[in-house]
């Protein structure tokens, strides 16, 4: 009967670890008809942002309440700001495997126009001047963590771009769902090692000592094994090396591949994201450069096509900066969830089997600890050099981001603003000075 329930409590575990935030989800949605009027009887008031033209500070609730709620949201804030609509995008992703994913981005998708014509600066001019003349949000929910709060106003000062920041999204969360798959699945072969040795390892699974053709305890220097003792051993090494191996075969056949194919696409989605947008930038420099020597005479028209192409300018850097920098935030939440992953879900799993086994011993006066010792000190090392193995593998988990490099893309940095901005000033000079020394000659 104990075995019965430590096997269903690991399998009830797995699964539960595996489904996320789905349960609390549930629940939440269970008791929201409760939830809902209690925080307005005690005063719990729901967010409310600053809205614009105003400096009036968003409502916070208290962030007890925030933390809990944020764990039954079905989106976090920066997809709340995304919204839904993102069918194009879903049509150009592709993903592969059964327990572990690779999420691709088909080369063909980018909903940047190909070219800078007119009418696609005239679009770009009005978005860029109402992001350079807009005021700076300083109200916030604290419901969130911060890094989503930072996601959600990149998002909510660039919608041309919600289609780009969806996929990187999508990408930071399938990498951050293999890691805690793989952490699980690792968790969980160690605690059916450990159980397994624990209710059965009595020395009758595999009779080693008959099949060697033993009849008495087998003398090692001063230490003798009986019969059950090298049977119990046998079977500890045969189930340890057992899960060793097979940690072994899904780290590197299953997720290494995965996972390293995974940062490789993000790397390649920002590069092919960023050429483009480069792309148009140096259109926008060199249109800037040369608006003087067009052939327009109306003033009015060539100081609207002057500013135009000085807002595509600094507009399109701008995007340019803050995809970097959503990048960067994405990056943050990839390390900084994978952490979280590979301590608490291993301390999950002990705190359920250290809980399961304080209850066996007060209903059943099965006690693991006592088991544990008199299955040897060989079972012990054994099972120690496999937590070793297994707190490597997890170690490592995250050794692909190198696969993400800044060098590779054209970056903010790479477009030299200032050198850009300061040559189409000086244009503008030059051509004014040419003039007032013509007209002075004259």
């Amino acid at each position: 009967m104990s075995g019965i329930i430590l096997l269903v409590s690991i399998g009830v575990l797995f699964v539960l670890a595996l489904a996320r935030q789905i349960p609390l989800q549930i629940l939440g949605r269970l008791l929201g008809p409760i939830t809902r009027p209690l925080g307005k009887l005690f005063g719990m008031k729901a967010i409310t942002r600053a809205g614009p033209g105003t400096v009036r500070p968003a409502h916070m609730g208290p962030s007890a309440w925030a933390a809990l709620s944020r764990a039954a949201r079905h989106k976090t804030e920066t997809e709340s700001v995304m919204g839904d609509g993102f069918d194009h995008e879903r049509s150009h992703m592709s993903r592969s495997g059964l327990l572990f994913h690779w999420l691709a981005v088909k080369v063909g998708y980018i909903r940047i126009p190909g070219e800078l014509t007119p009418d696609v600066a005239e679009d770009y001019f009005k978005q860029g001047t109402e992001f350079l003349n807009g005021r700076v949000k300083i109200s916030a929910n604290p419901q969130n963590l911060y890094e989503d709060e930072e996601g959600a106003l990149i998002a909510s000062y660039f919608p041309i771009d919600h289609g780009a920041l969806y996929l990187l999204n999508q990408m930071r969360t399938t990498i951050n769902s293999n890691v805690r798959k793989l952490t699980v699945v690792f968790s969980t072969i160690i605690a059916f090692v450990l159980v397994i040795n624990l209710l059965y390892n009595d020395g009758s699974i595999i009779d080693l000592h008959g099949m060697l053709g033993l009849t008495a305890p087998l003398a090692l220097g001063p230490f003798a094994m009986s019969g059950a003792d090298i049977n119990q051993a046998f079977f500890g090494a045969l189930s340890t090396l057992g899960g060793a191996f097979l940690m072994w075969l899904i780290y590197f056949v299953e997720y290494v591949p995965y996972q390293r194919n995974n940062f490789r696409e993000l790397s390649n989605f920002v590069t092919r994201y960023l050429a483009r947008l480069n792309d148009h930038f140096r259109t926008a420099a060199g249109q800037a450069k040369s608006v003087t020597v067009g052939q327009e005479t109306d003033a009015s028209k060539v100081s609207h096509e002057a500013r135009q192409w000085h807002t595509n300018v600094l507009w399109i850097a701008m995007r340019i900066f803050f995809l970097e920098s959503f990048v960067r935030n994405i990056m943050f939440q990839m390390l900084r969830n994978s952490g979280y992953y590979l301590v608490f879900v291993p301390v999950l799993f002990l705190a359920v089997l250290a809980g399961l086994n304080i209850t066996l011993v007060e209903l059943t006066g099965f006690d693991a600890g006592a088991r544990l010792a008199d299955l040897g000190i060989i079972f012990v090392l054994l099972f120690i050099s496999m937590l070793i193995i297994y707190g490597g593998f997890l170690r490592r988990s995250m050794m692909s981001i190198d696969e993400i490099n800044q060098d590779e893309w054209i970056g903010f940095d790479s477009l030299l603003l200032e050198n850009v901005l300061g040559e189409i000033v000086g244009k503008y000079a030059e051509d004014v000075g040419y003039w007032k020394n013509r007209m002075g000659r004259g």
